[in-house]
């Protein structure tokens, strides 16, 4: 007998996302900015339009992939690698985000899986940043190999408010 959770991940389809998809994208992070601001956002989405529309096709010409559940997008997780000669041997992972309904039954694990999976064929080691109080974030991250390395003090303002960030890593064996 397999548990609810169990039946849930089997319902969840992870697949690439591409242009064809970027209404969902937009939707998704519409979503994500708005219930979460202090996790979310990029330069881009704060000039919104034409500049956002422009760096969310620039984001799905990478591996963006997202989470099905009934046709419908759940989730999401992105990763890139800077194209600095320097820096190419690190990996980052960015916009990872599960909607309420598609929390507690293994999404997000199974996103970052799917992205390391990735991340592993061209990368030494793999970086994200993430909220200090995004206990369940963090959680994920550290069951699937990540470690903190650092804090990045005051690393997002919103009005007066400032959140402070843990850096975390990683490290693949070859």
């Amino acid at each position: 007998m397999t548990s609810p959770a169990a039946d849930a991940r089997a319902d969840v389809e992870i697949r690439r996302l591409t242009v064809d998809d970027l209404d969902l994208l937009r939707e998704i992070r519409a979503e994500a900015l708005q219930t979460h601001p202090e996790s979310f956002g990029s330069p881009e989405e704060d000039e919104g339009g034409d500049t956002m529309v422009a760096a969310y096709r620039h984001w799905l010409s990478g591996a963006i992939l997202g989470a099905f559940e009934c046709g419908s997008l759940i989730g999401v997780g992105g990763f890139y690698v800077l194209p600095d000669r320097r820096s190419r041997h690190r990996g980052h992972i960015f916009t990872v985000y599960v909607k309420e309904n598609g929390r507690g039954k293994g999404v997000g694990d199974r996103l970052i899986k799917e992205l390391l999976a990735h991340a592993e064929a061209c990368v030494e080691q793999v970086h994200l940043a993430v909220l200090l109080t995004a206990t369940a974030a963090i959680k994920t991250y550290k069951r699937n190999g990540f470690e903190i390395y650092g804090t990045d003090p005051r690393a997002i303002r919103i009005g007066d408010t400032t959140y402070d960030k843990y850096l975390m890593v990683r490290k693949f064996s070859h």
